[in-house]
């Protein structure tokens, strides 16, 4: 599998979303949800398939929660 084609892809799907997704060192955390500021933050050490599965699941949530999330001041949910 391509990596960057496949990243490419997934952040299409997020920015449809208004979310951006990035890839950046997130400490010990496999993936950042950062709900205030419309983004997902992967790290590098995470692997295709599990990404793949947390990113599926994020997305199907922000895509029922889109009209909600709108304001919340919540902010870093870690998973």
């Amino acid at each position: 599998m391509n990596v960057k084609h496949w990243m490419r892809n997934w952040q299409e799907r997020f920015a449809s979303l208004g979310v951006e997704l990035i890839v950046a060192d997130v400490a010990q955390s496999f993936v950042v949800v950062d709900v205030a500021e419309r983004m997902v933050v992967l790290a590098p050490s995470l692997k295709l398939s599990a990404a793949d599965r947390m990113l599926q699941k994020i997305h199907a949530w922000w895509q029922r929660q889109s009209d909600r999330v709108e304001g919340q001041s919540c902010s870093l949910v870690s998973c």
